[in-house]
């Protein structure tokens, strides 16, 4: 795993660690390494889960050709409901956002 130069990290939840390092091992899967675009850092909608530390953004233009849709369903099946994975037309976005309260 990667991060890129101006990603920071300072206040993410441990769900989203948990997250990148599933992520990770979907990407190994296809041959190719993760590179995290954005956590906390980087403009994105007011009341963005970014913003909380419940979110990250993943490249995909290192993945192979067509793969990047399965790769994103990859991820969501192994982190559960409790996540969203959203296939953007440059990364891959995912949240921590539990649907149920605990």
């Amino acid at each position: 795993m990667r991060l890129k130069n101006d990603v920071r990290l300072h206040g993410i939840r441990p769900e989203i660690v948990f997250a990148l390092i599933v992520s990770e091992q979907v990407y190994r899967d296809y041959g190719t390494e993760l590179v995290v675009t954005s956590v906390i850092d980087g403009r994105h909608m007011p009341g963005s889960l970014h913003y909380a530390g419940c979110a990250a953004d993943l490249r995909i233009r290192e993945l192979p050709e067509g793969k990047a849709p399965h790769v994103r369903f990859q991820i969501a099946e192994r982190l559960g409901a409790d996540f969203d994975v959203a296939l953007e037309a440059d990364h891959i976005h995912l949240e921590f956002q539990p649907k149920k309260p605990y």
